[in-house]
């Protein structure tokens, strides 16, 4: 099973993450934006955040997350590559793992609610975001 993949879009980035579960879902997000960001590594250490959210609704917990992870790649100079989360309705628990970036190809500006969708089907999550770039 593979862990995303990189839908066309004409202007934006629209990414499709699968799992067994959520959590993983929300986990192979952070692996297609190292995709998509080609950042430059800074040094080999690895760095660790806690983070934690709670939203209105599933939906809103997503992309609260992706705006939390944009936000810190942002501030922090940091991408995250790794992340152990607990899921419980609409509060995400964990942490995320990464290391520090120079720069980044490519940055992502937003996770957006256009075309929003997370869905189970045959014990299969998925989840598509269109992101701001």
């Amino acid at each position: 099973m593979k862990n995303y993949e990189i839908l066309e879009h004409t202007a934006d980035l629209k990414i499709r993450a699968y799992g067994e579960n959520l959590e993983k879902v929300f986990s192979n997000f952070l692996k297609a934006m190292v995709e998509v960001c080609q950042p430059e590594i800074d040094s080999s250490s690895l760095i660790s955040r806690k983070i934690q959210i709670k939203a209105e609704s599933l939906e809103s917990l997503l992309i609260d997350f992706l705006s939390e992870i944009i936000y810190l790649m942002d501030v922090n100079k940091e991408i995250y590559t790794r992340a152990e989360l607990m899921i419980k309705g609409n509060k995400l628990k964990g942490e995320i793992k990464g290391q520090k970036v120079k720069r980044f190809q490519t940055e992502i500006k937003a996770a957006t609610w256009h075309d929003l969708k997370i869905e189970k089907k045959d014990n299969l999550w998925t989840a598509t975001v269109l992101f701001d770039i």
